[in-house]
């Protein structure tokens, strides 16, 4: 229908403008922020810490000796770039239209070729008050080198990778603040923004050639904060032998709400249909998180960093698109009789699990200015189960290897400025996942199939690193 065609292509053009607007993403939690905590496994909640630690764990922002610096420096910052290749297995010769989400039946290859994260870190302790507890402020961002920001909702039906489509490719901001409540107690707070973005667009479409047709948008966004807290304990006698630290993260959703009045006028100069929608979608989701970890050191040389996160994915929202109670006004003139119907937007119904996620590092320094580090985190999926009924987000477990190396200066060139040069490399492998997809359609139509089917191979691997540099002011 012509009338359908001209909605769906003017709806479509205006999705794709409201969401490249600014929303913050998570690198944090799928990379790590800076080399050397990167290097082993993202433990960081318990010590290794450097500019960074406004993310990782606040508390640690008021720790005298960065490890870098003796006491009395008041700033350290840390400038860092970041490489992550993204890199899944093909899936090809499988439906991905069928009567349920269109006309007919067509059979073709899923777009399985992802934005690689690429972008700049930044991180920044200051100690504001050293006589009050050594309070201090940091900060830790991340911003994407290729572009500002960039937003795909991904697809509903058709095969995706529900957490690797977009969720790197915006900037990020944490804020954090720590304080000394001596006797080797530490306690942070730190904030993570995101933001809410609510949109309203009216197109007229006038298919008279001696008239125009118009558009208009509206949207606005507002701040939203999801705190977090920290807290660290390092003996004040054993200062070097152990640590233990931990971590409560607040749930943020950077949502989108969308309100489109769209009218076309078909039928000469007397006629015209009015189509008016309301969609709803999570442009960003981070879980509710609870990190736990210690740091123990066997020997001067030798540390083991280990943590234990629990995360709360069973109130994860989708990024993808909700078409919400559509419906046409003012339907008059030939070809209206009856009224048009249009069917709201299902989504496929998945079940979300909370999951634990260990990570390991194992730090040497093998001289005073040269340091070995190794890392593990395991990542299980957040479905309970593959999907082999309606839908197919993707997810596989994943396995997570890291390597670093850290090179200690007390000089920056000719300038009195301790120094440490950090690098790192990391491999993420997917497990293999095999989906083969139930019968019927899903609408429960007997004489066709489910999008996806017969079935498919999901997973691969994620490659990259980066390098970090932290100076002490």
């Amino acid at each position: 229908m012509k009338l359908n065609k001209i909605f769906v292509i003017c709806t479509a053009k205006l999705c794709i403008f409201l969401f490249a607007n600014l929303v913050f993403g998570n690198v944090g939690e799928s990379s790590g922020f800076g080399s050397r905590l990167a290097a082993l496994g993202g433990a960081g909640v318990a010590g290794g810490f450097d500019g960074y630690a406004a993310y990782h764990n606040p508390a640690g922002l008021s720790l005298e000796d960065f490890s870098l610096a003796g006491k009395g420096k008041r700033l350290l910052f840390s400038y860092g770039l970041i490489y992550l290749q993204p890199n899944f297995k093909s899936i090809s010769n499988v439906l991905i239209q069928n009567y349920f989400t269109a006309d007919g039946q067509l059979f073709g290859n899923v777009d399985t070729t992802y934005k690689p994260t690429f972008g700049s870190e930044v991180g920044l302790s200051y100690r504001v008050l050293p006589e009050w507890g050594s309070l201090t402020v940091g900060l830790a961002t991340f911003l994407p080198v290729s572009q500002l920001a960039y937003m795909d909702s991904g697809e509903a039906y058709i095969p995706e990778y529900v957490l690797y489509r977009a969720r790197t490719q915006r900037p990020q901001l944490e804020l954090g603040l720590g304080v000394d409540l001596g006797k080797g107690y530490h306690l942070g707070f730190g904030m993570h923004m995101a933001f809410s973005l609510t949109s309203n667009g009216s197109v007229f479409v006038n298919t008279k050639t001696s008239s125009t047709s118009t558009m208009r948008f509206t949207s606005s966004m507002t701040s939203q904060f999801a705190p977090y807290f920290g807290i660290l304990y390092i003996p004040p006698d054993l200062s070097s032998a152990y640590s233990i630290g931990g971590v409560f993260r607040f749930p943020a959703v950077s949502d989108n709400t969308m309100v489109l009045k769209s009218s076309a006028r078909v039928f000469g100069n007397f006629a015209a249909v009015d189509f008016n929608f309301k969609s709803l979608s999570a442009l960003f989701y981070d879980p509710m998180a609870i990190e736990l970890g210690g740091v123990i050191a066997l020997s001067n040389k030798t540390k083991i960093y280990a943590q234990i996160d629990y995360q709360f994915w069973s109130a994860f929202q989708s990024p993808a698109l909700l078409l919400e109670s559509p419906q046409t006004t003012n339907c008059t003139g030939p070809g209206c009789s009856g009224g048009v119907t249009i069917a709201p937007g299902i989504l496929p119904a998945f079940s979300y699990v909370n999951i634990w996620v260990p990570r390991l590092g194992f730090e040497y320094a093998i001289t005073l200015m040269n340091t070995l580090r190794l890392g593990y985190t395991y990542r299980p999926s957040i479905f309970a189960s593959s999907p082999t009924d309606a839908g197919n987000f993707l997810d596989p477990n994943k396995h997570i290897f890291t390597w670093g190396w850290g090179l200690k200066f007390q000089r920056l060139l000719s300038l009195e400025i301790p120094c440490q040069l950090d690098f790192h490399a990391t491999f993420q492998y997917l497990e293999r996942q095999y989906i083969s997809k139930s019968s019927n359609n899903e609408g429960g139509l007997a004489t066709d199939s489910k999008i996806g089917s017969p079935g498919y191979d999901a997973g691969g691997n994620l490659y990259g690193g980066g390098v970090s540099l932290s100076l002490a002011l």
